[in-house]
């Protein structure tokens, strides 16, 4: 079977939560089609690794919480400044902390909304500027198929990602006017480090999951394909979307 193979030589991007799981995939994916990748992440060790798995002087570390606005700015303004404005941005950072009606904490909950949709918000607002952003933009949100299909005991996290999905279709008709443009993939059960762990495990209908994923568990290489097209040109139309990537989940 022929593979869709992706050329980013000359271009730029911002990724978030490229330390692990789908941002790092992504991340990795990007700098070995031989863009410059700006990896955002708050482990910094991680990011090393990263880099020295990607080609050489592809990937620049900056280890920052992606709520820190001030900082996400910085190291835009030192990456624009340094290798030229941005392609693009994709904001994979995230946390899953479940949250049963009768027994949540509000300010995990709330933080959940903080990383996956205000800070999505906020680099999609700054990689639209003109002092960091090139012509024709194109930028990618992290949602989730909970977004539509919620397994009980994720009702913050639910409300989150469909957060980002109201953001994206809203902001795609404000950059548009621009030449810009931003989508919104939806990924369902990807085996990574924040859906492996034991307290997402022990609340996780795993049966219901496999159900339902007619062509089972995902990896995060599955859902890199999607991310490059939608950055790639050959979406140059496409704007706006929400685009599920699930495995039949939500099918």
């Amino acid at each position: 079977m022929r593979e869709a193979r992706f050329d980013f030589t000359g271009e730029r991007y911002a990724v978030t939560g490229a330390s692990s799981g789908m941002g790092r995939a992504v991340a990795l994916a990007l700098a070995k089609s031989g863009a410059k990748v700006l990896a955002i992440a708050r482990r910094e060790d991680r990011l090393k690794e990263l880099a020295a798995a990607a080609p050489a002087g592809a990937v620049t570390p900056a280890a920052l919480d992606v709520t820190d606005a001030p900082a996400l700015e910085q190291v835009l303004a030192d990456f624009t400044a340094s290798q030229g404005k941005l392609s693009g941005s994709v904001h994979a950072a995230g946390i899953l902390v479940p949250t049963p009606l009768n027994a949540y904490n509000p300010r995990k909950a709330q933080k959940m909304m903080e990383v996956t949709f205000w800070a999505g918000m906020q680099l999609l607002q700054l990689a639209c500027r003109s002092q960091y952003a090139g012509e024709g933009t194109s930028h990618v949100l992290f949602s989730s198929a909970d977004a539509w299909c919620c397994e009980k005991g994720k009702f913050a996290y639910a409300a989150a990602k469909a957060a980002v999905n109201a953001g994206v279709r809203a902001a795609a008709k404000e950059i548009g006017v621009q030449g810009h443009r931003v989508n919104a993939v939806l990924p369902g059960w990807v085996a990574t480090e924040m859906t492996e762990s034991p307290l997402v495990q022990a609340l996780t209908n795993h049966a219901a999951v496999a159900h339902k994923a007619v062509l089972g568990q995902g990896e995060p290489g599955n859902v890199t394909g999607l991310v490059l097209f939608l950055l790639s040109d050959a979406a140059a139309w496409l704007t706006g979307a929400c685009l599920p990537i699930d495995g039949g989940y939500t099918a």
